[in-house]
């Protein structure tokens, strides 16, 4: 009989954690959450809770044993009041970090057992740490009636927040450890100037619908940009400048050899660029939303 997964999740109520456990409350698997995460997961999923295999219980009621895993989403902090001053110690526990690449790429291994840098995140809800800081400026731009501007043309490997949480549920659904070092990101490369133009587009089409004032160029279909797909592996020609380091895509084949062990598929994100960019604009025109 398969033993069902006992999965405890630390840190902010930030869009990704939300995310993840959405999807998690539709798994057959236990879950353990505290604080004001917890009361909110009851308020606002009690039917999927209700007619779900999912199980929602306190770190009081069901404490840290032996084969659980714990998910630590951003920068913390992951202690309950119980566990101040104690911290992780029990045995057999497996510790995930995810974090944003931008904000933290290298973690110490000695209180962790994984950790996943997630780059360049399309998240679904506002607040938090993970909402880029370009996407914010230029959507400030716009509603100020201010055209927004180009700092520097970087490149992003934009991903869809549901292609991550996704993944990290297939992986916390099965056996298979999490890679020691793992990285997720899209696998085209976006420009800043490709990344601006759709981002434009979209808040035109937004702005028109809620005014019910469309024009031509709101109604017509706006081509797709011309993004190349970058293989899984990511080689390392040397020598190598320090722009084309950054131009790099990040390698993806820890998590798609681990994706694919679980599975048998491998990491596949689904959500188009648009897509995602169109959930992560619906809720920055929503300043009041908490997550």
């Amino acid at each position: 009989m398969v033993q069902r997964p006992v999965i405890h999740l630390r840190g902010p109520p930030t869009s990704l954690m939300v995310g993840l456990i959405e999807r998690l409350l539709r798994t057959s698997s236990d879950l353990i959450i505290d604080g004001p995460l917890h009361a909110m997961i009851m308020q606002h999923y009690a039917n999927d809770l209700q007619y779900g295999e999912a199980s929602v219980f306190t770190s009081s009621q069901r404490a840290l044993s032996e084969g659980h895993r714990v998910v630590m989403v951003g920068l913390g902090p992951f202690n309950t009041e119980q566990e101040d001053g104690v911290g992780f110690d029990v045995d057999g526990v497996e510790l995930i970090l995810v974090t944003s690449a931008e904000q933290v790429n290298e973690v110490s291994f000695d209180w962790v057992d994984a950790h996943v840098a997630v780059h360049d995140l399309m998240p679904m809800h506002r607040g938090g740490s993970w909402v880029p800081s370009l996407l914010c400026r230029w959507y400030d731009a716009l509603s100020n009636g201010m055209t927004p501007t180009i700092e520097h043309d970087g490149q992003h490997w934009w991903v869809g927040e549901i292609d991550v949480a996704d993944a990290l549920v297939r992986l916390l659904m099965s056996s298979t450890p999490f890679p020691k070092v793992s990285k997720m990101s899209g696998r085209r490369c976006w420009s800043d100037q490709q990344t601006l133009e759709e981002f434009v587009m979209l808040y035109k089409r937004t702005a028109a619908g809620q005014s019910g004032s469309f024009g031509v160029s709101e109604l017509s279909a706006a081509p797709s940009p011309n993004i190349e797909l970058q293989p899984l592996m990511v080689s390392d020609p040397v020598p190598m400048t320090l722009e084309e380091n950054r131009a790099q895509r990040p390698d993806l084949s820890a998590i798609h050899d681990a994706l694919h062990a679980a599975d048998g598929d491998g990491w596949r994100p689904l959500v188009p660029v648009r897509t995602a960019m169109m959930h992560c604009l619906a809720h920055l025109l929503e300043p009041q939303a908490k997550v």
